[in-house]
Order: C-alpha cells, then sequence, then structure tokens
C-alpha cells in the first residue's frame, strides 16, 4: 500500500528499513536456495532420462500454458510486469502467484531440456517476494520502489552468487543510477549469503580455470575490444533471433498451439541430430569450453534453440544460454588472440550478456566476481564495446 510522503524520524526509518531488508534477505535467500536445488534435481533428471524427458516436453508445455491461463493469469506479464511496478509502483503489490509459477514453469521447462535459463525466475521471485513485505507496511512509492530493487538485487545474488554484479544489475536494466545501490547491495549480500550458509547452496566456481592473475596489458586490452566486437556482434545476433521468434510465433493466437508447435520442433531437432549437448542451462557446455575447443557452430546453435523455446512461450530466462553462447564462442575465437584461452572463454561469458542486456557494469563486476581481477579489467573494455556493438535492442525491451 502507498503512504502519503511524509518524512519519519530517522531512527523509525531505520527500523523499518533494516526489517525490511533483513525480511527481504532472508526470505529471497530461503526461496533461491529452494529454486536451485530442485532445479539441480531437476536437470540431473533429464539427464537420467533425457529421450523420456524431451518426449514429454509437450506436456510440460501444455501445464505451463494452463497454470499461466488459470490461476496464475496475473502473473502473466512476468519481467514486463516486474519492470513496470518497479518503473511505477501501482498500489496493489505484485501477485502472490508470480513467485511459484514462475519457479514451476521453469522447472517444468528444464524437465523436458528446454533451452532455456534461469534469470527470469531470479528476478520475478525475488521482486515477488519483497513486494510481499509492503502488504504490511505503509510504504510511498519511491520505498516501494527500492524495496523492488532489493527483492531483484536479492533474487540475482542468491541464484548466481555475484551479489556486487547482482546489485548493479537491479539498476543498470532501469537504467537507474541512484543511491538505491547501497540497500541493494546490502540485501543481495545477506540473501547470497543465506543461500550458502542456511541451505547448502553451492555455486559454480571458475577460478580455477585461471592460473594467473597476471597485470593487464595493453595488448590484452587491445584483444578485449576486438574480442568486445565478436561478443556484441553475437548479441546483436541472439536478439535478433528472438526478436523474430517471438513476432513468428505471435501470430499463433492459440498458446496451447504455439507452445505445442515449439516443443515438437525443438524436440525433433534434439533427437533427429543428436544434439542433447544444446539442451538445459549449457553449464557443462560452459566448463568444457575451458579445456577444449566446441565446434564452431556451437554458439550458433544454441542463440537459435533459446531462441525458439522462449518464444513457444516456455519460463525461465535466457541470462545462462546466453553465458553458454559467449563461453563457447570464446573458446573458438581465443586461439587466434594473444590472450589465454581462459580469459577469452571468460569474457565471453559476461559479454554477450552484457551485450544483450545492455548491462556492461553489471557483466564487468560479475567477471571480477567470478573469475578475479586480471579479467575483470579486460572484461571492463570487453562488455563496454559488446553494449555498444549490440545496439539499442536489449533483454526484456518487448518481454
Amino acid at each position: 500500500m502507498h503512504a502519503e510522503e511524509t518524512p519519519l524520524p530517522m531512527a523509525r526509518l531505520a527500523i523499518r528499513w533494516s526489517v525490511l531488508m533483513l525480511g527481504v534477505s532472508l526470505s529471497v535467500g530461503a526461496c533461491g536456495a529452494v529454486f536451485l536445488h530442485t532445479l539441480e534435481w531437476t536437470t540431473n533428471a533429464f539427464k537420467a532420462h533425457s529421450t523420456l524427458g524431451i518426449l514429454g516436453l509437450p506436456l510440460w508445455g501444455l501445464l505451463t500454458v494452463w497454470a499461466y491461463s488459470t490461476f496464475a493469469a496475473t502473473s502473466a506479464g512476468g519481467i514486463k510486469t516486474l519492470i513496470e511496478q518497479i518503473r511505477a509502483p501501482q498500489p496493489e503489490p505484485l501477485p502472490r502467484s508470480m513467485a511459484p509459477a514462475i519457479l514451476g514453469g521453469t522447472l517444468l521447462a528444464h524437465l523436458g531440456g528446454a533451452s532455456v535459463g534461469r534469470e527470469g525466475t531470479a528476478l520475478q521471485l525475488g521482486g515477488a517476494c519483497a513486494d510481499q513485505f509492503s502488504r504490511f507496511s505503509k510504504l510511498t512509492s519511491s520505498e516501494r520502489q527500492t524495496l523492488l530493487l532489493c527483492g531483484v538485487s536479492a533474487g540475482f545474488a542468491a541464484v548466481f552468487g555475484t551479489p556486487l554484479a547482482a546489485a548493479i544489475f537491479s539498476l543498470e536494466f532501469i537504467r537507474r543510477r541512484t543511491w538505491q545501490f547501497i540497500p541493494c547491495l546490502a540485501t543481495a549480500l545477506l540473501a547470497d549469503w543465506t543461500g550458502q550458509k542456511f541451505f547448502g547452496v553451492h555455486h559454480m566456481d571458475y577460478h580455477g580455470y585461471f592460473q594467473s592473475d597476471s597485470l593487464t596489458t595493453t595488448t590484452g586490452l587491445g584483444w578485449a575490444i576486438v574480442l568486445g566486437v565478436a561478443f556484441g556482434i553475437a548479441a546483436r545476433l541472439y536478439l535478433k533471433a528472438a526478436r523474430d521468434s517471438r513476432r513468428a510465433f505471435a501470430r499463433i493466437q492459440n498458446p496451447y498451439y504455439r507452445i505445442l508447435l515449439g516443443s515438437f520442433t525443438f524436440l525433433i531437432l534434439i533427437l533427429w541430430w543428436d544434439l542433447s549437448a544444446y539442451t538445459g542451462l549449457g553449464l557443462n557446455s560452459i566448463s568444457e569450453a575451458f579445456t577444449q575447443t566446441p565446434p564452431v557452430y556451437f554458439w550458433i546453435l544454441k542463440i537459435l534453440l533459446t531462441a525458439l523455446c522462449l518464444a513457444a512461450g516456455f519460463k525461465g530466462g535466457e541470462v545462462t544460454p546466453l553465458f553458454c553462447v559467449g563461453a563457447t564462442l570464446g573458446a573458438c575465437v581465443g586461439p587466434f588472440t594473444g590472450l589465454p584461452l581462459e580469459v577469452c572463454v571468460g569474457l565471453g561469458f559476461v559479454a554477450v550478456f552484457a551485450g544483450a542486456g545492455a548491462v556492461p557494469v553489471a557483466g564487468a563486476a560479475m567477471a571480477f566476481e567470478m573469475f578475479g581481477f586480471a579479467t575483470g579489467t579486460y572484461a571492463l573494455a570487453a562488455c563496454f564495446v559488446s553494449s555498444l556493438i549490440a545496439g539499442k535492442q536489449r533483454l526484456y525491451s518487448e518481454t
């Protein structure tokens, strides 16, 4: 609920926000942990019975559409609804069904091996959980906005384990640069800590692939800029593929027919050409990219299959598949540069995401957190160049 814009005593304001931030951090950290553990179980179940899982994809798709057409109809807007609420908070909080709906929809997609991500789940889970606290506290419009941004930061941090990048991303993806970064960072740190310390969450650790943390060189920065161009082109290709796929599937008015067409197309492609490596998040392919060169077409097929699944109506997001796109592209072009292979893979990991989302600072921050100082310095150049090359179109702009 909105309150009148009247100032509160400083002590009361501090207590209110301490309680709110603590509540958001603990609840979102716990929900994020539940999501990651169930996602791991779902992924393992798919790997153990991959053919059966893919054959069941049309059913999982139909269940997803049914859920969003019935009890979760108010949550069908997804990220678009979340962004609108952040930019102009409405009196009514985000629907209670948003968090369980996106969590269930994402798990169903991964149970069938769909090439989708998990950041959409993280953002909606965090934003929806945080906004429920506004039901019990009279907040001004600006306070509601801060609360939502804290929830988004907490969700991103809880799922990806990068609290600094999470706090930056929550502001950068809606084009804000304000003091709200401070509560967002605090909430992200606590949510990540909650998941790891209380719920046994373990995030992927890529530091072991980086054998040295050498000083940044001018030559290295030059190669990072060149790679940034390549990664920006890949980001631009994904955005075009996603946009064109959405427009093509939008011609099918019935969402059940739409997701059935996407499901059967995907499973035929995967089974006919044995493309099981392209299913799911692509985390195994990311790890392999640090040690061996993938097929030169890998990243292109991952782009096309991810665009197909999301346009058809599957839930989850696109960021982790974009990590995979960038990492495998970096592994392909790395041998032609003067940079170590692992650095090229790491730059691709963050720069395609940064270009597609127009979030260069968040991408660079993620590189610092996940790969170390030297790679993070190169990532600053690669991410900014990638964002320039990717153009004005970005993730979520037509969600």
